[in-house]
C-alpha cells in the first residue's frame, strides 16, 4: 500500500507502547495496558493442539495475544474446518476465516478488510507466500514471520545423511523462498538460538528474535520416585521425517545395545498415524502408541524414567524436550535434538555415537543421584527462562518492535516525495498595477509571448486549469487534486517578504485561513530585492531587502503561524524552510541561529533550513543551515551555448540574420545538454537534493538575455525525473527522500507542469510514470507467491511486481540479491 505523509505520521503516533505487569498465574492486573491492535494469525491448517508440538505452540500463542487484548483473526491456508478445534477457538473470540465461500473469496476479503489488519502474524514459508501479494496489495500491517526452524537446514542435514540430491535441490528451494520472505518481514521469529545466529549472520539490520516454543503459567517439581519411574519415552510424529528417521535409528542401533544391559527396558513411541513399518516394530521391549491423549501423555511422563530424542538431523528446537524438562524428565539425545536451547548442555548431555548415546543413556537410568539432580535442573530451567510472564513480555516487545519497523519500511518503499516550486503570481494586486499596469499578472507576459525563430515553442497557454486566478478557491483546489492525481506530494509557495511588507501573498494566506486545499506546502523565501528584471531592467529596484536581527526574529515569527499548520511539509518533524540566495543575507548562519531559537522559544520546536545554490555552492552546515538544493536549470552547468542558429532552410538571408540575432542577444542551449551535464555532477559532501526541470524559456518576460533550452519534451523529462529519484533512492532516506521540479507553474519562463496546449498532459503523466517505473522494475508480472504456489520452481531472483508501493524498495533488492547471486 501507498501510504502519504499524514498517514504515515499517523502509523509513528499510534506504535505500540505496551506495559506489562503480569503474575505468575499469567492474570493481569488492573492497571495494565493490554495489547493493541488487530491481528492475523496464518498458518497451514487450524492448530489440532494436541497432536503436534508446532500446533501446541501455535495455541499458545494466539491464547496469549487474544487474553491480553489482541484482536485476532486466524486464517488456515487449507481454508478447512476441523473440528473440534476450530470451534474451540471460535470459542476464545478469534474468528477463523475459512469454508468454501471463503476460500473462493478471500482476496474480495483482503480488499475490503485489509487496512483494518494492524499486524500479519505468518506462519512457516508456503501459507506465507500464497497471501503474501494480498497482505503487500491491501493492508498496511507490520509483518512478523514465524519460522518456526529453518527448512532448509534441516533438509539440507537430511540430503546429507541419505545422500539424496533431490532433498538437496529441495532444500536449496526453500533457503531462496526462505531468505525472500525474512528480507520483506518487519520481525522474524525463531525457536532457536543457533537459527537465529544464522539469520542475523545473513540479515544483520533485522530484528531477530529466539522466542519460547512451549511457556507454562505455573511449574512445579516433579515428585515422583527414583523407584517409580521405569522404561523410555520418544515422542515424534512420523509424518516429520526427522521423527520418523530417529525411531528406526534408535530401534535398529541403541535399543539392541542397551537391552545387552537392561534386558526389561521398554521403549515407549508416541506417533500418530505410525505407518506400517513403524508399528511393526511393536515388541515386549517397543511399544508403539497412537491417539495419546494429553491426559495419558501426561500420565507416561510421570511413570517414565528417561525422555530419549535420537534424532540425526532436523532443525529448530524439540517440544519433546521443553516437555520432558517442564515434566521433570531427564533427557539423553543427540545434539540435534538439544540444539538451540542456550545453557542446555548444564543438564543434557549430547551424544551422537550409537556407543556413547548408550553409555551415557545406561548411566542415568541406573544412577539415582545423577537421575535426580538433573530432573530438577530441567524443572528449574523451564521456571526461569519459559513462563507465561517473560513470553508476555517478550510478545510486547516483539509487536512494538515490528509496528516500529513497518515505519521504517514503508518509509523506505516510498518513493522520493516530489515537491514543485509555485508561483503565487496569478492575482492582481496594487504594487504590479502600479509598475506593471492594472490587472497585471503573469498571464499578461505569458499571452504576448511570440516564437523567436522557426520551432520556437511560444507562446506557452493553459489548457486544463485556463488563465486562471489564484483569489478563487476553487483554482487552487484544482491545481492541488491535478497535482496529487499524477504524484506531486506538495507545493512550495515562494514567500515574498521585504521587512514586514508582504507581497503576493494572498493564496497562500487564503490557502491557510481557510484550511483548502488539503495538500502539502512549504515556503521559500525569494529574498532578492524586487527590480524590473521582468522587463531587462535588473537595476531599476522597486522594493529593496535589508537585513537586521529585529527583521530577522519579525521575519520567523510571522512564519510560524505557517509552520503549524498540519499540511506544512516536515522532514523528521521539522517544518522545512527554504532561502533562494543565502548569499544575499549579510550573516546567514546568525540569522539562522536567531530563526532556530525563536522557533524553540514558540514551541515550534527545530527548523529545517535549506539553502537553494541558484548563484554560488558551499556546505550548509557552514551557515548553520541543514541541506541544500540545485537549482535547475543550473547556469553553471547547462551544456555548450548555441550562438548561431543552425538550422538552415528555405528562410530569407534577411530571415537567417535575424534568427542569429536573436541567438547572439540571448543564451540559447539544448534541454539535452542541461540534463546530461546535471546528471554528471559530482554529489557533494553536504547533504544535497536535486532538483529537474521540465523545460525553460523566459522570452515571454525578458527581451533580451533570456534564456532557452531548446527541444524539451516530455520523454526526455521523464528520463531525467528517474535518474534523479534513482539516485535519490541510493543516497538519501526516511523524510529527506525529496526531489524537486522546478516548477509547478512558472509559465512565463515556460516551466511549468500544469498543462498546455502542445503538450496537455503529457508533462504530468511522465511525472507520475517515472516515479512509478523508475529503471526496468515493473517489466515482470509473476509475484514470489504466485511463482512458488502455481510453479513450484526455484527462485533464481526477485521478481519486481508486488505492489506500487514496494517497487522502489524492490529494484535495489533486485540488484542486492543478484550480487549475493541467490
Amino acid at each position: 500500500m501507498l501510504l502519504n505523509k499524514k498517514e504515515q505520521n499517523e502509523y509513528k503516533k499510534s506504535q505500540h507502547n505496551v506495559c506489562i505487569d503480569i503474575n505468575m498465574s499469567g492474570s493481569e492486573s488492573s492497571n495494565v495496558d493490554r495489547f493493541n491492535g488487530t491481528l492475523l494469525f496464518v498458518d497451514y491448517a487450524i492448530p489440532m493442539y494436541d497432536k503436534y508440538s508446532g500446533s501446541r505452540t501455535i495455541f499458545m500463542y494466539i491464547e496469549l495475544l487474544v487474553k491480553n487484548g489482541m484482536t485476532v483473526k486466524f486464517l488456515p491456508a487449507d481454508f478447512k474446518r476441523i473440528e473440534p478445534y476450530s470451534s474451540e477457538i471460535n470459542e476464545l473470540g478469534i474468528e477463523t476465516l475459512d469454508g468454501n465461500e471463503f476460500s473462493e473469496n478471500w482476496e474480495d476479503w483482503f480488499q475490503a478488510y485489509g487496512k483494518e489488519i494492524d499486524y500479519v502474524f505468518f506462519n512457516k514459508p508456503e501459507p506465507t507466500l500464497k497471501f503474501f501479494k494480498a497482505v503487500k496489495n491491501y493492508t498496511n500491517a507490520a509483518i512478523i514471520y514465524h519460522c518456526c526452524d529453518l527448512h532448509y537446514l534441516r533438509l539440507r542435514r537430511e540430503a546429507e545423511i541419505e545422500g539424496d540430491e533431490k532433498v538437496q535441490a529441495e532444500a536449496d528451494r526453500f533457503e531462496k523462498l526462505e531468505n525472500y520472505i525474512f528480507e520483506c518481514s518487519d520481525v522474524i521469529l525463531t525457536y532457536s538460538s543457533v537459527e537465529e545466529s544464522m539469520i542475523r549472520e545473513s540479515f544483520p539490520y533485522k530484528k531477530v528474535y529466539t522466542v519460547p516454543l512451549f511457556f507454562y503459567e505455573t511449574v512445579t517439581a516433579r515428585k515422583v520416585e527414583f523407584k517409580q519411574t521405569h522404561g523410555l519415552l520418544l515422542v515424534g510424529g512420523c509424518a516429520h521425517t526427522p521423527n520418523k528417521d530417529a525411531i528406526n535409528w534408535f530401534c535398529a542401533e541403541i535399543l539392541p545395545l542397551v537391552k545387552q544391559q537392561i534386558p526389561d527396558v521398554v521403549l515407549n513411541v508416541v506417533s500418530s498415524n505410525p505407518p506400517k513399518d513403524i508399528q511393526a516394530l511393536q515388541s515386549k521391549n517397543v511399544r508403539i502408541l497412537d491417539g495419546v491423549s494429553d491426559e495419558k501423555l501426561k500420565s507416561l511422563y510421570e511413570k517414565v524414567r528417561l525422555v530419549v530424542i535420537p534424532l540425526r538431523f532436523g532443525a529448530g528446537v524439540k517440544g519433546k524436550l521443553i516437555e520432558a524438562l517442564f515434566h521433570g524428565v531427564p533427557i539423553v539425545s543427540t545434539s540435534i535434538g538439544t540444539e538451540g536451547i542456550k545453557g542446555i548442555e548444564q543438564f543434557v548431555t549430547s551424544q551422537d555415537q550409537p556407543a556413547d548415546f548408550v553409555a551415557e543413556l545406561v548411566s542415568l537410568y541406573n544412577t539415582e543421584n545423577k537421575w535426580k539432580d538433573l530432573a530438577q535442573k530441567g524443572t528449574a530451567f523451564v521456571a526461569e527462562h519459559l513462563t507465561l510472564k517473560k513470553t508476555i513480555e517478550q510478545m510486547s516487545h516483539v509487536l512494538e518492535t515490528a509496528r516500529e519497523e513497518q515505519v521504517k519500511r514503508i518509509d523506505e518503499t516510498m518513493p522520493p516525495r516530489l515537491i514543485t516550486f509555485y508561483l503565487p503570481q496569478y492575482h492582481p494586486i496594487p504594487e504590479n498595477d502600479e509598475w506593471w499596469g492594472m490587472g497585471f499578472t503573469e498571464w499578461r507576459n505569458v499571452a504576448k509571448a511570440k516564437p523567436l525563430f522557426p520551432d520556437h515553442y511560444q507562446p506557452h497557454l493553459p489548457t486544463d486549469l485556463g488563465f486562471y486566478d489564484l483569489r478563487a478557491e476553487e483554482s487552487r483546489i484544482a491545481q492541488a487534486e491535478l497535482a496529487r492525481e499524477y504524484g506531486v506530494h506538495g507545493f512550495c509557495f515562494y514567500h515574498y517578504w521585504f521587512n514586514g511588507k508582504h507581497l503576493l501573498e494572498r493564496p497562500a494566506e487564503d490557502m491557510l485561513a481557510s484550511g483548502k486545499p488539503d495538500f502539502p506546502f512549504c515556503l521559500c523565501w525569494a529574498n532578492e530585492n524586487w527590480t524590473r528584471r521582468w522587463d531587462g531592467e535588473d537595476q531599476h529596484i522597486l522594493i529593496e531587502q535589508k537585513y537586521s536581527e529585529e527583521d530577522d526574529r519579525d521575519h520567523i515569527r510571522d512564519l510560524f503561524r505557517f509552520f503549524s499548520d498540519e499540511r506544512y511539509i516536515r522532514v523528521d518533524g521539522k517544518p522545512m524552510f527554504l532561502v533562494y540566495r543565502t548569499e544575499n543575507v549579510p550573516d546567514p548562519a546568525k540569522t539562522a541561529e536567531i530563526w532556530r531559537e525563536e522557533a524553540r522559544k514558540a514551541g515550534i520546536g527545530e527548523l529545517y533550513l535549506i539553502r537553494i545554490e541558484s548563484i554560488g555552492k558551499c556546505d550548509p552546515a557552514e551557515i548553520n543551515f541543514d541541506a541544500a538544493l540545485e537549482f535547475a536549470p543550473d547556469w553553471w552547468n547547462k551544456g555548450p551555448r548555441l550562438k548561431t542558429y543552425s538550422k538552415r532552410g528555405p528562410e530569407s538571408d534577411e530571415e537567417l540574420e535575424e534568427f542569429d540575432e536573436v541567438y547572439a542577444n540571448n543564451y540559447i542551449h539544448t534541454y539535452d545538454k542541461l540534463m546530461k551535464t546535471m546528471l554528471a555532477k559530482s554529489t557533494p559532501d553536504y547533504k544535497w537534493f536535486q532538483c529537474v526541470t521540465p523545460s525553460w524559456d523566459n522570452t515571454a518576460r525578458i527581451k533580451e538575455g533570456a534564456h532557452v533550452f531548446l527541444n524539451s519534451n516530455p520523454e526526455k523529462y521523464k528520463n531525467w525525473l528517474e535518474r534523479t529519484i534513482e539516485a535519490t533512492e541510493k543516497r538519501l532516506a526516511g523524510d529527506e527522500k525529496i526531489v524537486f521540479i522546478n516548477a509547478w507553474n512558472e509559465w512565463a519562463e515556460g516551466n511549468h507542469l500544469e498543462p498546455d496546449q502542445k503538450y496537455g498532459r503529457g508533462y504530468l503523466e511522465a511525472t507520475r510514470s517515472a516515479l512509478q517505473l523508475t529503471d526496468s522494475v515493473g517489466d515482470k508480472e509473476e509475484t514470489v507467491a504466485e511463482k512458488f504456489a502455481n510453479e513450484s520452481e526455484v527462485i533464481t531472483q526477485l521478481p519486481a511486481k508486488l505492489d506500487p508501493a514496494m517497487k522502489q524498495k524492490l529494484y535495489h533488492l533486485n540488484k542486492k540479491i543478484a550480487e549475493k547471486e541467490l
